[in-house]
């Protein structure tokens, strides 16, 4: 178990009177003996060998009836940690952060549009479609809100570098986001939090590949929120208040990779997966 899913069980356990000690995310002695009296208060949920238990199972199956008591399905009470009970965790986390359970993944149905017929993602037809990588023509497009770096918010920029065959399918995208969202909207999820637009790199990881950064055909928002492997429970992006925000640029063919595939979910691209 993570130190944080163990700290949100030691705060659930003090809640009932069963622990009294330290919130520290450290599953001691303590920690086990407030485990035990919650579990023998439930028995009629527990198979009739729990108390024959590792304590790390136990404490496992502790977790697993507090996801329930908050309506989150962690499966069968049995304290082992699969799949299952994993996600069941990052939702109580997510509900005692934010006050709300994230909608699942698979809730997620992207618009799968291409008006303006983007290649798919390899490098022949990105050639072929925008000029070789790191040699392409770039245009700078105006954004209608000011954009900061979000690395250094004091820092600001007015415009997007984009490929010319982009310039008015962005145009178009940026107005309309802030005619929905208005400036306190765009502000309030972090849409002004700005990553970068082109880059003349391969892509992360090792990988021989040129990013599509490269053709200068991908933005990214809002890094710090929006990390490469974080998914649809961490990400803010993936906020339903922002599935307009994406239908935007789906309807115009861009693809988001966190509304695709569940991650990277800063990054939008006009390449098709």
């Amino acid at each position: 178990m993570k130190k944080s899913e163990i700290r949100v069980m030691q705060q659930e356990l003090k809640s009932h009177g069963l622990y009294r000690l330290t919130i520290d995310g450290l599953r001691g002695p303590g920690t086990d003996a407030a485990v035990a009296k919650l579990l023998a208060q439930r028995t009629a949920d527990l198979p009739g060998d729990w108390g024959s238990w590792s304590g790390k199972r136990k404490a496992v199956a502790c977790l697993q009836l507090i996801c329930r008591d908050h309506a989150i399905d962690s499966g069968e009470i049995d304290g082992w940690y699969g799949p299952q009970t994993a996600d069941a965790a990052e939702q109580l986390l997510a509900l005692k952060s934010t006050g709300s359970v994230p909608r699942p993944f698979g809730d997620i149905i992207p618009l799968v549009e291409n008006p303006h017929d983007f290649p798919p993602e390899r490098e022949a037809a990105l050639n072929a479609y925008y000029g070789k990588s790191c040699k392409v023509t770039l245009v700078r497009v105006p954004c209608p809100w000011t954009l900061r770096l979000d690395w250094n918010l004091a820092a600001t920029t007015s415009s997007i570098t984009i490929h010319t065959r982009l310039a008015d399918s962005l145009a178009n995208i940026l107005a309309a986001a802030l005619a929905h969202y208005g400036e306190d909207g765009i502000r309030a999820h972090g849409l002004d939090r700005y990553g970068g637009s082109y880059v003349c790199r391969k892509k992360r990881g090792g990988s021989s590949s040129w990013s599509t950064h490269a053709w200068g055909i991908a933005i990214d928002w809002f890094p710090s929120k929006n990390r490469l492997k974080w998914n649809s429970d961490r990400a803010s992006l993936a906020d339903p208040a922002l599935d307009h925000w994406w239908e935007l640029w789906e309807r115009e063919g861009w693809v988001s990779l966190g509304r695709s595939e569940n991650r990277d979910w800063m990054h939008v691209q006009a390449a098709r997966r």
